[in-house]
């Protein structure tokens, strides 16, 4: 069984807070009945946890090492394994002192943490204390803080109402739906009289202030430009009276619409264009128009195969359908936030604050200061808080992902990927393979995982708040998001 991406750690080799990697050694060296371990509670949230370590629980181990350091080492002057036992230890008894302490500290608090059923956020870390004598073998102390996950309760029913939408597409959008597939099905045409939406053809060359081509300037050849990208009513009168041949005045900095990529238009870089005179003729070679496709049943038929659809009703109501359905995934996050939104107001715990933001200085791979935690802490808590309530609705739900369930969603996702691009689709056991080999990648089994997680989570919370959904159409659904954001 998969287990969600946890905030807070309960049992080794749990993720942790995605900020540092949670300690997966092993337990094997360790004797829960020899260390002797205590705490000190400092308050409901925070653990102070004191572990020493006597000679009695590290020298076996130690003498074991150094004796395999002895059979292996090749020093001149002595035969091999017959190395003085007190030389392996000047050259190597320190490192592996220190090696076998570290060894066990991690064992120890882990194994603690296990069998005294701990739920920690983050890492424990470690107290600073003044540099300890391992010269010479004896006993040492040391402490770790952690910080403990908050006892909350959750509450979901039907008496909880939160707002939901379905985006519905409107003739608008159907419209633009239809003139789109119509012109990636159309024929290009050279109509005698050019319009504003046609594609002109030509030849852009870099002249000065008269009119003469540059030495060494800019030329284009074989470029095209459509017409409505021409900025003013006028130009684009003129580029529609032109002939073939016609030799037509272009400014890079006024010519064209706000934002237009004049510079890519022309081959060159941003530099280069800023280094000329920014004055160009346009010869036109020829015009292109994409003349859409008829409505008639050849058409329907490319668009969705042979009698699926027989008419242009027919092929709007499907991609009213289609629509609405990719709709779906923008209108399921609106709710699931807003679903975020009530969980966060309502509620309330209390976190190791203190503890957690000296822990996220040094969790990362590199160090961050406590100035930058501050920055973004409300927004960290924020995420935080509901990391650990939505871990709580996890439980609630007695929701859980199987490795099985993560294949099936993996093999789903190739198939659609195979179908948008008009290619047919393999057999059930090459696709289960493909599916199989993606989820070898810890990252990307993570983030299939978290996909699948978040449908249940989905699932459950329509299926135990209140949903309070109304229809609307996509420019209005966007208004509302913007406003909300």
């Amino acid at each position: 069984m998969q287990t969600r991406r946890a905030l807070h750690k309960s049992v080794k080799g749990k993720m942790l807070l995605t900020f540092a990697p949670p300690f997966t050694g092993s337990f094997a060296t360790f004797n829960s009945t020899v260390m002797n371990i205590s705490k000190n509670e400092v308050d409901a949230l925070n653990l102070l946890v004191n572990i020493e370590i006597t000679p009695e629980d590290y020298q076996t181990k130690v003498s074991n090492v150094l004796e395999n350091y002895r059979k292996r080492a090749n020093i001149p002057g002595f035969r091999p394994g017959k190395v003085p036992m007190g030389l392996i230890k000047k050259q190597y008894g320190k490192a592996v002192l220190i090696e076998e302490i570290n060894n066990l500290l991690q064992d120890s608090i882990y194994k603690y943490i296990t069998d005294e059923k701990l739920n920690i956020l983050g890492n424990p870390m470690p107290v600073e204390q003044p540099d300890l004598d391992f010269d010479t073998a004896g006993s040492y102390n040391f402490q770790f803080e952690l910080g403990l996950s908050p006892e909350f309760e959750v509450s979901i029913s039907k008496k909880n109402k939160v707002k939901a939408v379905k985006v519905v597409a409107d003739k608008k959008v159907l419209d633009t739906y239809v003139e789109d597939i119509r012109n990636r099905y159309g024929k290009m045409s050279s109509p005698e009289t050019p319009e504003v939406s046609d594609m002109f053809h030509g030849t852009f060359t870099e002249v000065d202030a008269e009119g003469a081509a540059v030495e060494g300037g800019i030329v284009k050849e074989d470029t095209q430009i459509m017409g409505s990208n021409l900025k003013t009513k006028k130009a684009q009168g003129e580029w529609c009276k032109a002939a073939t041949g016609d030799v037509l005045p272009v400014e890079a900095a006024k010519s064209f619409v706000k934002g237009y990529n004049v510079a890519g238009l022309l081959g060159v870089t941003d530099a280069q264009l800023e280094a000329s005179t920014g004055l160009f003729h346009f010869e036109l070679k020829s015009v292109a128009r994409m003349e859409p496709a008829e409505m008639n049943q050849e058409f329907f038929d490319k668009v969705y195969g042979e009698g699926v659809v027989t008419s242009e009703a027919e092929m709007r109501s499907k991609m009213k359908e289609e629509a609405e359905r990719m709709y779906m995934n923008e209108s399921d996050q609106y709710f699931l936030n807003n679903v975020a939104e009530y969980l966060l107001d309502k509620t309330k715990f209390d976190l190791p604050v203190v503890f957690l933001k000296k822990w996220m200085q040094t969790a990362g791979e590199k160090p961050v200061s406590a100035e930058e935690i501050e920055a973004d802490w409300e927004k960290t808590e924020r995420g935080l808080r509901y990391q650990l309530i939505e871990n709580k609705v996890i439980q609630l739900g007695e929701i859980s992902v199987s490795q099985e369930e993560l294949v099936d969603h993996t093999v789903n996702m190739v198939k659609a990927q195979f179908q948008q691009y008009g290619q047919q689709a393999m057999d059930d056991e090459m696709l289960k393979g493909i599916a199989e080999n993606a989820l070898k990648n810890e990252e990307e089994a993570r983030r299939i995982n978290d996909q699948v997680y978040n449908a249940k989570l989905l699932s459950y919370y329509k299926e135990n708040f209140k949903v309070d959904e109304k229809e609307v159409t996509y420019d209005e659904f966007i208004k509302l998001v913007t406003e909300k954001a």
